[in-house]
Order: structure tokens, then sequence, then C-alpha cells
């Protein structure tokens, strides 16, 4: 009986770890569901190359970051590849994240700290 139940345990230990995928935003999601609760955001599209915000402003991990628009104030929405890394990344600049992505600008401004706890859910860890 035991020959049996150790293949069996741990064929359910690799099924579970299987299943537990981190829950991630591709911007695309995190747009639509901004857009949902606030139809006048947009993003902001660069002057030119050189400008704009840099994943070399943040922490490792960065994949993009972006100048969104909000009732007319601007934020920094920053993709990361874990939600660790977001979450870091909020802790230095006493930030918000949600899941796998760090909102900056938003902290002082409350308008925008509104839309990110109220709309995205976004939290200060």
């Amino acid at each position: 009986m035991k020959i049996i139940l150790v293949p069996f345990i741990a064929a359910l230990s690799l099924l579970g770890a299987a299943c537990t995928k981190e829950q991630k935003y591709t911007k695309e999601q995190l747009y639509k569901i901004a857009v949902a609760a606030e139809p006048t955001v947009t993003f902001i599209l660069p002057s030119g190359m050189k400008t704009g915000p840099s994943c070399t402003d943040y922490a490792e991990g960065c994949v993009g970051a972006h100048t969104v628009r909000v009732r007319g104030l601007d934020l920094i929405a920053v993709e990361f590849e874990t939600t660790a890394q977001a979450v870091y990344a909020a802790k230095k600049i006493r930030g918000y994240y949600v899941l796998n992505w760090l909102l900056d600008d938003v902290t002082g401004e409350p308008i925008l700290e509104k839309f990110a706890t109220e709309s995205l859910e976004a939290k200060k860890p």
C-alpha cells in the first residue's frame, strides 16, 4: 500500500506546482481594465526615441515603462516580469503595484491614488 501511495503523492505535488502559475497582466489587459473604469485613460507616446520613461529608471525585471494619462494627470506604468519584482520596485519608490505592474507618480495625487486603488485594486507594499 505504501509503495502505491508514494508515487500518487509525488504526482499530486507536481500537479499542484504546475497549476500555481503566477497571475500577470499584459499591457492590453491592464489597459482594458483601466479604460472600463475610466474612459479618459490613454497612453502618451514619447516625443522621441530617447525621451519618456525607461527601464533604466527602475529595478531589475523591468519589461517596459509607459506614460499613461488619467483625467489629465500623468502616471508611469512599469511592467515587470514578476509580481515580486513589482512589489520590490514599489517599496523602493513608495509607490503602488498591481500584480506585475508598478504605478509611479501616483502617490500624493488624490485623483490618481483613487483611480489606482479603486479601479485597478493597486496596493502599497
